[in-house]
Parts: structure tokens; C-alpha cells; sequence
């Protein structure tokens, strides 16, 4: 019994080992497998939620685009018939002897819903050149363009910017702007794509101002040395292509930049648009920048008290005076000091008569 109770003992001793012993190998890559099976399934479960959520994202996005486009569209059609109907009624009053106020609007300028009449060309100031310039209207451009030439990144406050010039009309005005990004383009005229830097400009085209990009690309020898597509005309403008330079010019005393065939024309016939800025930009440079007159003599501008002597002089005796002398406050003459040292020797009547007391005080003392 003793020795069947041994062997019954070993017997389970060695089952128990072998169910404890470690899995083989193939067990473990079994379990891997089964594993990386399961992490996959995830996986695509999870990507199929993604999907479907963008998606989700994506029609919402577009309904509200589609409700915002549709709500602006029936608030313009309401103010349209407002406006005719208020029209109507300001028509007949008048017929009627009545008087009503105007509404502030001209309709050669906008059109009955607000939006501006812009022509094949319009007067756009640009802010950062400090310039107008003629620029062509076109409807068939996606993107607004500006004429640059010399093209330099540099930093400004740890953000990009573009410096750039635009040669123009026998003129180079120097421009800086900050860079928004590079866009890619594909011309008719050549193969491939084209890749330009886009930068953020202020506008105003006549009493509308707005932040836009612009494409910078060399248009020195085309017609407009800036172009306005439809990322500036959607919304708020249409084209009257039988109409130019529909809306007023903003900065009416500014620099001036036209189309080449406009600029040799008014060339030809000795016209320069830019003849009262560049005589009141040297008038500006008065007491600033040193220059010679037409008959050159010294010249500081016209401010007298920032001109040289002899300018000073020539003003004032152009002006009917006599040209006064300038003494030097600070420095005096000699018959100033000969002044001066009279005034000294001669003493008051107290001064004196405190003299005389002085003296007979001495005397009595003696």
C-alpha cells in the first residue's frame, strides 16, 4: 500500500509539473496572432467611425453654408422690395407736392440690393505702397494679383514677411507685407503648374475698405500693374464691363499709378497726373532734405523759419519787409557789453547815499 501510494504520489507530482510547465512557441505565436487579429479589427472598426464622422462634419458644414447662403439671399430679396417700395411711395409723394427724405444711395454707384457697380478698370488705393492704381477688373481670375519685382523674405516679429517692389509708370515704390502662404497655379500659357507667395494688402475702392491677398508676380511689362479677381468681387460687387472707373477715387492727392497705354498717352501730349503730389512731396521735404532752387540758390522748403539765411531773407523781401536782422540771443554784441558796464557805474540814489553814510561812519570813528 505504502509503495501504490508512492507511485500514485509521483504520478500526480509530474502532472502538475507538466500542466505548470511554460507554452511552447507555437502556443505563444498562436496567442500573437490572435491578438494582432483582434487589434486590426479594432482598428478598422475605429476608422470606420472616422470616416463616417467626417462625413457627418462635412454635411453639416454644408447645410450651414447652404442655410447662411440661403437666409442672406432672402434678406437681400426683402431689402430689395423694401427699397422699391419705398421708392414708389417717395415717387408718388412727390408727384403729389409732398417731400420725404432721400435715401442715401445712388444707384449708379450700387445696384438696389447694396452692391457695388465696379467697371472694366476701377482707382484701388493700397495702403501699404501709399498709392492708387488703375486697376483691371476680371471676373475670370480666381485671384487677385499685384505687379512685384525683387522679391525678399525677411522676418518681422518672429513672422514672415515679403518686401517687394512695383515698377510702374517710370516709378519703383517699395511695399512690405506679411506673407500668408504659397499657392499653385496652372497657366494656359505654359505647361505644369506656376507657384507664387501670397501676401495680405489693405484696399479701398471708393468708400469700401477691406483686408485681401494678393498673388505677387512681375506684371512689369503688362497693361495694369494690379489685377482684382473674384476673391475680392463675390459678394459685394458686379461688373459693368461698357462702364470705367465707375467708383470715386479714395485718395484723390496721392500718387497715381495708370495702364502703360494711358500713361504713354498723357506722356505724348506732356500730361503729368503726378505733378501736384511731386511738387507737394517737395514742400513736404522742407527743413528734412537740403536741396537747390531753380536758380540755385540754398533751399530748405518753404517753411521760413526752417529756410537758410539767404532764403529767409529772399522771402521776407519778396513779402514787401525788409529782411530784419537775426541777433544771436545768446551771444551779445559789443555795444550790448559797453551797455551793460554803464549800467553798472552808474549807481542809484540809495546806492549813493548809503555810500555817503559809509564814509562819514569811518570818518567819525577816525
Amino acid at each position: 500500500m505504502r509503495l501504490n501510494a508512492k507511485l500514485l504520489a509521483t504520478a500526480v507530482f509530474f502532472v502538475c509539473q507538466s500542466a505548470m510547465a511554460a507554452p511552447s512557441d507555437d502556443d505563444i505565436n498562436d496567442k500573437f496572432t490572435k491578438l494582432n487579429g483582434t487589434i486590426d479589427s479594432i482598428n478598422g472598426e475605429l476608422n470606420s467611425q472616422r470616416a463616417t464622422l467626417s462625413g457627418i462634419k462635412s454635411e453639416i458644414e454644408n447645410s450651414n453654408l447652404k442655410l447662411q447662403r440661403q437666409v442672406l439671399d432672402e434678406l437681400k430679396s426683402v431689402q430689395r422690395q423694401n427699397q422699391y417700395v419705398y421708392d414708389a411711395i417717395l415717387a408718388e409723394r412727390e408727384s403729389l407736392g409732398g417731400k420725404m427724405i432721400k435715401p442715401l444711395r445712388n444707384y449708379n454707384l450700387q445696384t438696389p440690393d447694396g452692391k457695388m457697380i465696379l467697371g472694366q478698370k476701377e482707382y484701388v488705393y493700397v495702403k501699404e505702397a501709399n498709392a492708387t492704381i488703375d486697376a483691371r477688373i476680371d471676373t475670370g481670375a480666381s485671384q487677385s494679383s499685384i505687379s512685384a519685382s525683387d522679391v525678399v523674405e525677411f522676418e518681422r516679429n518672429g513672422k514672415k514677411w515679403m518686401r517687394f517692389n512695383i515698377v510702374h509708370n517710370d516709378r519703383t515704390i517699395s511695399v512690405e507685407a506679411p506673407y500668408v502662404k504659397q499657392t499653385r497655379l496652372r497657366q494656359s500659357s505654359i505647361e505644369g503648374y506656376s507657384y507664387r507667395s501670397v501676401v495680405k494688402l489693405n484696399i479701398k475702392i471708393g468708400d469700401y475698405s477691406t483686408e485681401a491677398e494678393f498673388n505677387l508676380i512681375d506684371r512689369t511689362q503688362m497693361q495694369f500693374a494690379l489685377l482684382i479677381g473674384r476673391n475680392l468681387l463675390t459678394d459685394i460687387a458686379v461688373v459693368d464691363v461698357a462702364r470705367n472707373n465707375v467708383q470715386k477715387r479714395a485718395d484723390k492727392d496721392g500718387l497715381l499709378l495708370l495702364s502703360i497705354d494711358d500713361y504713354v498717352d498723357n506722356k505724348k501730349k506732356g500730361i503729368d497726373v503726378n505733378q501736384k503730389y511731386d511738387e507737394l512731396q517737395k514742400e513736404n521735404s522742407g527743413g528734412q532734405i537740403a536741396t537747390l532752387s531753380k536758380d540755385k540758390a540754398q533751399s530748405l522748403g518753404t517753411n521760413p523759419d526752417k529756410a537758410l539765411p539767404s532764403v529767409r531773407d529772399k522771402i521776407e523781401t519778396e513779402n514787401g519787409s525788409k529782411p530784419a536782422i537775426k541777433k544771436d540771443p545768446v551771444k551779445k554784441t559789443t555795444e550790448d557789453k559797453s551797455k551793460d558796464v554803464k549800467k553798472k557805474k552808474e549807481l542809484t540814489e540809495k546806492e549813493k547815499a548809503a555810500l555817503e553814510l559809509s564814509k562819514n561812519s569811518k570818518k567819525s570813528r577816525s
